[in-house]
């Protein structure tokens, strides 16, 4: 009996050897702030409709989208290990490096804006209000969705390059949905317009653009995905099934043949009309990589810009260090196979 439960316990241990235990999914909380520009919770409702969209999900991770009102919030979130991906601007990125002191990488793109033939946001002023030139935003309110979002960014630059500082205007801080209605309203002079809330706003006829984010950059990374080097080292095998899911996701919803299902899914996230979302996945949108990779000169050329202008205190050299697009290139190679 003795050499029977011996040989039955050495059986146990081969197999375990052999057949080790399945890991839970790690989980991936990822940070966002506007959709359907930022993808992640039209992705959650994805992967209840087209599970074979996502053939790692609930095996290697787990995935849940987490809103925020800008990238700069996501900060305390991503050094509190709250967040494991930041959906970051520029300013929000050099801050997480130089006052958070966060071992941040760049990992993967969210949207671009200026790409030729695609959307540029552009910020709005009444058409026969007082503000005719950038000039004359000084002594006015202007809208942002929080101090030192991409969005934000961009306007501070524009501002600063025609001589006024941050002391000159009042920034107040909103949600995008709320700021038709608070130019309307005469709350504020100047907003950021997203495209899901163009049409509207273009229709009235009482307002023009004074500006847009390609003005401040030309071609620029609007928000990118950053995440901590320590997460990425502890989980890198999981997280190559976690982008090889997502770029997957991504081509999904960029492919014509999906353009139906796809705006519903983004109808029924944003309880948005259809017609608002017309502009949706088309040239009218933002450009986002099908490969999911990031435009890291136009995200070095923001901050340099900023540093320059006096918005940011220190320069980041970002590449090599602050930089790892290993991961999606790993996870393109598996899904196109080079």
């Amino acid at each position: 009996m003795w050499r029977v439960g011996r040989a039955s316990l050495f059986g146990i241990a081969v197999a375990l050897w052999i057949f080790p235990a399945q890991a839970d999914p790690v989980p991936i909380r990822i940070g966002w702030a506007q959709t359907p520009g930022h993808l992640a919770p039209l992705i959650q409702v994805l992967q209840q409709r087209h599970p074979e969209v996502f053939p790692h999900l609930g095996k290697s991770y787990s995935y849940e989208p987490i809103r925020f009102q800008g990238s700069t919030p996501q900060i305390v979130a991503l050094a509190a290990n709250e967040l494991q991906i930041a959906a970051f601007g520029s300013s929000s990125l050099a801050l997480a490096i130089t006052n958070a002191h966060l071992e941040v990488r760049v990992v993967a793109d969210v949207i671009q804006d200026g790409t030729e033939g695609h959307f540029s946001q552009p910020y709005m002023v009444l058409k026969d209000g007082p503000i005719k030139t950038i000039e004359d935003i000084k002594g006015h309110r202007v809208a942002t969705n929080a101090i030192g979002s991409a969005s934000d960014a961009a306007m501070r630059i524009l501002l600063h390059r025609h001589g006024l500082v941050d002391a000159d205007f009042t920034s107040i801080e909103a949600n995008f949905a709320n700021m038709p209605a608070m130019i309307e309203g005469g709350k504020v002079d100047l907003i950021p317009l997203l495209p899901q809330f163009a049409r509207e706003i273009e229709a009235s006829g009482k307002y023009r653009s004074l500006f847009r984010i390609a003005d401040a950059y030309g071609k620029s990374q609007t928000v990118h995905w950053a995440m901590r080097a320590d997460f990425i080292a502890a989980n890198r095998a999981r997280l190559v099934d976690f982008f090889e899911d997502h770029i997957r996701a991504i081509r999904w919803f960029l492919d014509p043949a999906n353009r139906a299902e796809a705006l519903a899914i983004a109808e029924r996230v944003t309880k948005l009309l259809a017609e608002s979302l017309a502009y949706t996945f088309t040239r009218d949108d933002w450009y986002r990589s099908p490969d999911a990779r990031p435009d890291v000169a136009a995200i070095q050329t923001e901050l340099d810009e900023s540093v320059k202008l006096g918005i940011l205190p220190k320069r980041v050299e970002l590449a090599p260090h602050y930089v790892d697009l290993s991961l999606i290139e790993d996870a393109k190679r598996r899904i196109d196979g080079k």
